[in-house]
């Protein structure tokens, strides 16, 4: 009973107090990026910017991002025949935000994700997608979270 009690006002507090989550305003940043320029890999910045939301317009008013992002696949280990067996998958992205021409804002993005080697390559395929998908997804949290500030 008291924990119900307890769950209740708690509800009623969180939605008297005007909460919202901050990654809610994923839609506003197209009110404060003019353009972005992309550099390094191809799809890491593809996903980065669907993620975002972004789209390409021709405004005037806001600030210039510049998205700079690199992938490394690292042998951490190997086994006593020299077959690979920890890897590393590290994502680097470089966040610019500039205002005519000016650096307003600079962030480098860093994550990584260390894990064993399967037999199968093609199960060690999927896997490094799905690893690179989770970390790309982190780095746009933070991104978002970044420019929101």
């Amino acid at each position: 009973m008291i924990k119900k009690t307890f769950l209740c006002i708690l509800l009623l507090t969180l939605v008297a107090c005007g909460y919202e989550p901050m990654l809610l305003n994923k839609n506003n940043l197209n009110n404060i990026i003019q353009s972005f320029q992309l550099d390094g890999d191809k799809k890491i910045n593809k996903k980065i910017i669907s993620n975002l939301n972004l789209k390409k317009q021709n405004k005037k008013k806001g600030y210039n991002l510049i998205i700079k992002s690199n992938k490394e696949i690292e042998t951490v280990s190997r086994d006593a025949t020299g077959n690979t067996a920890v890897y590393k998958t590290k994502i680097s992205v470089l966040v610019t935000l500039l205002n005519n021409d000016k650096i307003f804002k600079e962030k480098l993005f860093n994550v990584d994700f260390t894990y064993n080697d399967l037999e199968n390559k093609f199960d060690l395929s999927q896997y490094q997608k799905d690893i690179e998908l989770n970390l790309i997804n982190e780095i746009t949290e933070n991104i978002v979270v970044f420019l929101s500030i």
